[in-house]
């Protein structure tokens, strides 16, 4: 079985390396594939992001771990999610809120038997003393009733969840890729569903974009362009430059679809 890491742990301390060794000792036969450790510190929007970006792309039984925790050691559960297709494990904190909108959910299962975690459990590194350790056992066929008591919901973020009324849809930019490609909260499926009209058009501030691109090389070198990147959300880029910089794009920012 696959065990995915997503954290902001970064690589210079020994925390994402010792995650690993938890899980080597307690699933050998597992194989861990990092998504990525460069999640700005705290930043559950970016971890959130990243995950939803790749999940769909691991085999089916996937073990997700993310771990972005600034709540660590306070009263916010730990969680684990079966969905049809994989397993979400982390922090109830709206991280794993963007991938799972996605997934038609089974179960959702409060970590609170001990049983499962390594002894003693710190306060502040829940990564290498439970959700580590969880996600081994659940690789090696411990069934998911075994971890804790059984949830009806899940922690959500706003950032996350696009809006529309009878005239226009509203999201947000969420973050920047490292070329400055700004990328929204706006899915193509959401996009699609609701906007009828010949020419798609979006205004963020006092810049609007008309029409839909599929590629950059549809645009020319220093053009800016409206496209579904890659993870099927709506972006904004300036062909061979950074649409953050060039544009004064943030985080943040309305993105606006006139319908």
């Amino acid at each position: 079985m696959v065990i995915a890491l997503l954290s902001d742990f970064g690589l210079q301390d020994h925390y994402v390396g010792v995650m690993k060794g938890v899980l080597a000792k307690l699933a050998p036969n597992a194989r861990v594939i990092d998504i990525s450790h460069q999640v700005p510190p705290f930043d559950r929007v970016q971890g959130g992001l990243l995950l939803y970006q790749s999940y769909r792309y691991f085999p089916r039984k996937t073990v997700f771990v993310a771990v972005v925790d600034p709540g660590v050691g306070s009263e916010r559960n730990a969680i684990l999610v079966e969905t049809e297709d994989y397993f979400f494990v982390g922090p109830d904190n709206g991280v794993l809120a963007m991938a799972l909108a996605e997934q038609k959910i089974r179960r959702i299962v409060h970590l609170n038997n001990p049983k499962h975690f390594l002894k003693p459990l710190s306060a502040t590194f829940h990564g290498r003393d439970l959700f580590a350790p969880v996600a081994a056992h659940l690789s090696q066929g411990l069934s998911v009733e075994f971890f804790g008591t059984e949830l009806t919901d899940y922690e959500r973020l706003p950032d996350f969840i696009p809006a529309f009324s009878a005239d226009r849809l509203e999201g947000r930019i969420l973050a920047f890729d490292r070329f400055g490609n700004a990328v929204t909260n706006l899915p193509k499926g959401f996009v699609q569903r609701h906007h009828h009209g010949s020419e798609l058009s979006a205004r963020i501030g006092d810049l609007e974009l008309r029409g839909l691109k599929t590629c950059f090389a549809e645009a020319g070198p220093g053009e800016t362009l409206l496209y579904f990147g890659s993870g099927n959300l709506l972006e904004i880029a300036v062909n061979q430059g950074s649409a953050e910089e060039q544009l004064g794009l943030k985080r943040g920012n309305s993105v606006l679809i006139p319908l």
